[in-house]
């Protein structure tokens, strides 16, 4: 069970964080394990904003690491 207070739980007890749509597309080739360079190519933005949506994402899930995130991610039934 996650009790980590940054992940508000909704109506079904299951963490309700919100990402944008790139957010999304960013976290779920980052846990593949895919470089800045990498998922930029894949989703057609610059590594500076990938950096950003990264910078993001970590802010939102109150994670420090890309590591951190992908270990959390695979914790849950679906990708955050």
């Amino acid at each position: 069970m996650n009790t980590n207070p940054a992940f508000p739980k909704n109506n079904k007890g299951k963490p309700a964080l919100k990402f944008t749509n790139r957010e999304a597309d960013v976290l779920g080739l980052l846990i593949y394990g895919l470089t800045n360079k990498e998922i930029g190519r894949q989703l057609g933005i610059s590594d500076h904003t990938v950096r950003d949506h990264i910078s993001s994402i970590l802010k939102k899930t109150n994670t420090t690491s890309r590591v951190e995130l992908a270990v959390l991610s695979s914790t849950m039934k679906r990708p955050l």
